[in-house]
């Protein structure tokens, strides 16, 4: 019985023992914080971590248990620069080594192009303005790439009709380029930030404003999107690059600052790779997107609307699309297992095909549906 009580006379001491060590043990955290590394943070209360409060006296960072990291915006757009810059190619008149002096020399971050490498094995996309694009000789010319290799250009493609008057140029004998991955349309929205870069030392950082089409009634066999930014770059990024904060390629500006987005050219350079030409496939009609636009007659909210206007069918005459059967008022909904929507276009998908390709297509007629298959064609 009296061990019993010696025991509960004991208790009190021993928690109050402890209850002061874990005081102790904390106020002397907080002074090691507060004069030793300078640290003015509150400990234990806040897993947030911002990268951008680290002293010098924290080289050595360890997050264990962060609930957010907070990057700014400064250091991620300094990252992405880092990480396109091996991918981007400089285009300078050529220095003849034959007459070379000492004190002739490449200025790098002044190049008469740049370009975008999109192969590893030397091919290189470029917005050519097209009074320079006339008299290209590229045997005057040399591609060189931020690792200061220098290359010389062996082949240029003779594309007249491509938005933003992109062509492509080769590297003799490179290997290994750096490639960016083009950003899918679902993967782009408003507001979104993006980078603008022309050259090694210009960048634009700024957001996606509006994703429009050229005109209401569309055509399935031409690039119709377009981007608007917020904001007015100037004419220095005319012929240029957009990419998102990952890195990936989101859109080229042309020579008259149009916006294309890189996804709609997708088709087209992948068919210049393989085949050595533009492969482009046709289905042959024109039409309103309903995500877009609203009929009166119709309650769809999405899908192609096949329409005419004064100046186009909206079954073009021997087209794939008349040949299986497509008239004007049907609305197609679905290509393959893809349904039209507003992040989904006619034109879009179908550039993601090759001539020659069969596509099941479903639509509907007088508010029943149907299915067809189609043979794409090919633009001559």
């Amino acid at each position: 019985m009296s061990n019993i009580v010696k025991n509960n006379r004991l208790l009190p001491a021993i928690i109050l023992s402890v209850v002061c060590g874990l005081i102790a043990g904390a106020a002397g955290e907080i002074v090691t914080r507060v004069y030793f590394l300078k640290d003015f943070s509150v400990p234990y209360f806040n897993n947030e971590v911002n990268l951008n409060d680290l002293n010098n006296n924290r080289s050595n960072l360890i997050i264990r248990d962060a609930k957010k990291v907070v990057v700014s915006q400064d250091i991620k757009v300094s990252e992405t620069i880092n990480s396109i810059r091996p991918a981007l190619i400089g285009i300078f008149k050529e220095i003849d080594g034959s007459k070379a002096t000492s004190t002739d020399y490449y200025k790098l971050d002044e190049p008469f192009l740049v370009g975008l490498a999109v192969t590893a094995d030397g091919w290189v996309a470029i917005s050519i303005p097209d009074d320079i694009k006339k008299t290209l000789n590229i045997k005057n010319y040399v591609a060189i790439t931020s690792d200061r290799k220098v290359y010389k250009l062996d082949q240029i493609a003779g594309f007249n009709d491509l938005p933003g008057s992109l062509t492509f140029l080769h590297l003799t004998a490179a290997s290994n380029l750096s490639i960016k991955k083009i950003v899918l349309r679902s993967d782009i929205s408003l507001g979104q930030s993006v980078l603008a870069i022309n050259g090694f030392s210009n960048v634009f950082l700024t957001s996606i404003s509006s994703f429009k089409k050229m005109s209401p009634v569309l055509s399935s066999d031409s690039l119709n999107s377009r981007f608007t930014f917020a904001g007015d770059m100037g004419d220095e990024y005319k012929n240029s690059f957009v990419f998102n904060l990952a890195g990936d390629l989101v859109a080229i500006i042309g020579t008259d600052k149009e916006v294309i987005p890189a996804f709609s050219y997708n088709a087209y350079w992948q068919s210049f790779f393989k085949k050595g030409v533009i492969s482009q496939p046709v289905l042959g009609v024109n039409y309103l997107d309903l995500s877009s636009t609203k009929s009166l007659g119709i309650s769809l909210e999405k899908g192609a609307w096949l329409y005419k206007t004064e100046g186009a069918l909206a079954v073009l005459k021997n087209s794939p699309a008349e040949l299986a059967g497509l008239k004007e008022g049907d609305i197609i909904t679905w290509i393959n297992n893809q349904e039209l929507d507003a992040n989904n276009d006619l034109a879009n998908i179908i550039s993601n095909f090759n001539p020659g390709d069969t596509i099941t297509l479903t639509y509907q007629r007088n508010g029943i549906e149907k299915e067809v298959n189609i043979k794409l064609g090919a633009k001559k």
